[in-house]
């Protein structure tokens, strides 16, 4: 793995736990898109990228990623990691509970010499619901 893939991705987790948006824009294209699976939500280019993780650091003040793995083959990458903070504030459909959660999960991401071009999050949303209170534990 290249020392500059290598730095993009440990960035991608440092920045988002950093709570640093503008930092962790920097490591993306500008016409990027990412997507989280798990919540079914596209965005399209850095502004709608910086609203999303806006509301993101908003709803969790104690966001935290820790990144376990990741592989880089040409100009794609993944990783493992897992994820974790408090639920402070409410999202679409999900009122705060103020409740810690830590859900595992990885991404694919497409690169390019300008950066992240593409990234897709796959995390298990029925865990986070789980241990938020938002769904009955079965």
């Amino acid at each position: 793995m290249s020392q500059n893939v290598e730095t993009t991705l440990v960035g991608w987790a440092g920045f988002l736990s950093s709570h640093d948006p503008d930092r962790f824009l920097s490591l993306f294209t500008d016409d990027c898109v990412y997507e989280d699976v798990a919540l079914g939500v596209v965005n399209r280019g850095k502004q709608e990228l910086r609203t999303f993780i806006a509301g993101i650091f908003s709803a969790f003040p104690d966001f935290h990623i820790d990144l376990k793995s990741q592989f880089v083959a040409g100009h794609w990458a993944t990783m493992e990691w897992a994820m974790s903070g408090t639920h402070e504030g409410g999202l679409p459909g999900m009122p705060a509970t103020h409740k810690r959660f830590m859900v595992r999960g990885a991404s694919v991401a497409e690169l390019s010499g300008a950066g992240i071009r593409r990234i897709s999050d796959y995390w298990d949303l029925a865990t986070f619901l789980k241990q938020t209170g938002l769904m009955a534990s079965t």
